[in-house]
């Protein structure tokens, strides 16, 4: 009888972390994510901290080491998260896990240039070209 209740008290602790552990797990995917207030945040009407992007740009211009995030957002809201650091070599991390219709992955691409260009409505748009497996240039915003 020892044996039997033994392992029944055993059964109930593994399933009581169980349960614990899987609740947990659902609510970090269920969270809001909130930008921090260094990063720069790309909506479809502009771009928060774009004064800390320009001297990113300006950075990598002066061969200066420098790293920023960039969070866009898709037309449903979800974030994108795009980590992005210079040193000698553009790099950027593209985080679509909390996107629902993406790929849910994280890739990461070498680029040749971060550059500003003028869009069709005369506005600057800021986006990474010449980026390793990534043919269109990778766009972080517009302006």
């Amino acid at each position: 009888m020892n044996f039997r209740m033994g392992y029944f008290i055993l059964t109930v602790i593994l399933l009581t972390l169980l349960i614990g552990c899987s609740k947990s797990l659902s609510n970090n995917e269920d969270e809001q994510f909130t930008p921090a207030q260094t990063d720069i945040v790309s909506k479809h009407d502009g771009i928060e901290n774009l004064t800390r992007l320009k001297d990113f740009i300006q950075n990598v211009n002066k061969g200066k080491e420098d790293k920023i995030r960039v969070v866009s957002y898709t037309k449903e809201g979800d974030p994108i998260i795009s980590d992005i650091t210079f040193n000698e070599t553009l790099e950027v991390k593209s985080d679509t896990i909390k996107d629902e219709y993406g790929d849910n992955t994280i890739k990461t691409h070498q680029c040749k240039t971060i550059e500003v260009i003028k869009n069709e409505n005369n506005q600057d748009e800021y986006v990474l070209t010449g980026c390793s497996g990534y043919e269109i240039p990778y766009y972080l915003g517009v302006d």
